[in-house]
């Protein structure tokens, strides 16, 4: 059974943010508008179903020592601000097949404009772009072309699975340093130690500049 859903979220890019973290969309529960729907220990945020690993490895690559794990919307947007990130979902509606969580689930997207319109707002400073999964990039360029912003790809490396994006709107240029992170998905089998240095790795190009900034 098909069934529409709208994402429930706007997109959280707090001011001075350099990267922004991209994903598709939250699991059916999170989409009904309905708090009862949560399970305990979920909060309404992104990846905040109980089974995702995302905070805790995001928790554990830019602060390892902080003793609090990220278990409310508020420990999550407090991390983010701190370390300069945002985050947005592409889609924003969908339909979903039996109520499922995975990706292959979803059909006949509508995407969300207003992150887009962050990438080229006046006083946007985003020069990363982090993308949960494949499928979220690919759904991230189709949007970029389905809303006819002019871009191409290139310095494409596959090791560090990363790429430099030019992106041109409103006849102003920007680049961006774009980084496809291992899925969070409980769905995938890699343990948390795994995606601790996927991320950690690949954040540390992000953490770098900012330091040199700043």
């Amino acid at each position: 059974m098909l069934e529409k859903q709208n994402h429930p979220f706007a997109p959280y890019i707090p001011q001075g943010a350099i990267a922004l973290i991209i994903g598709t969309a939250p699991p059916y529960n999170f989409c009904t508008g309905k708090a009862e729907d949560l399970k305990e220990g979920e909060f309404a945020f992104f990846f905040g179903s109980i089974h995702n690993l995302f905070w805790y490895v995001l928790k554990a690559v830019f602060e390892p020592d902080n003793p609090r794990w990220p278990r409310t919307r508020l420990h999550c947007e407090n991390l983010l601000k701190r370390h300069k990130l945002g985050m947005g979902d592409i889609l924003q509606s969908f339909n979903r097949k039996d109520r499922k969580a995975a990706d292959d689930q979803l059909s006949d997207f509508e995407y969300n404009p207003r992150l887009l319109a962050k990438l080229h707002s006046e006083n946007q400073q985003i020069r990363f772009l982090y993308f949960t999964s494949h499928f979220a990039c690919e759904l991230f360029l189709k949007a970029l072309k389905k809303h006819k912003y002019t871009y191409r790809t290139h310095n494409m490396d596959r090791v560090n699975k990363s790429f430099t994006l030019n992106l041109r709107q409103k006849r102003k240029s920007f680049v961006y340093s774009c980084f496809i992170l291992n899925s969070p998905s409980p769905r995938i089998n890699r343990s948390l130690k795994e995606m601790i240095e996927d991320y950690g790795r690949k954040f540390s190009f992000m953490r770098e500049e900012n330091t040199q900034l700043f």
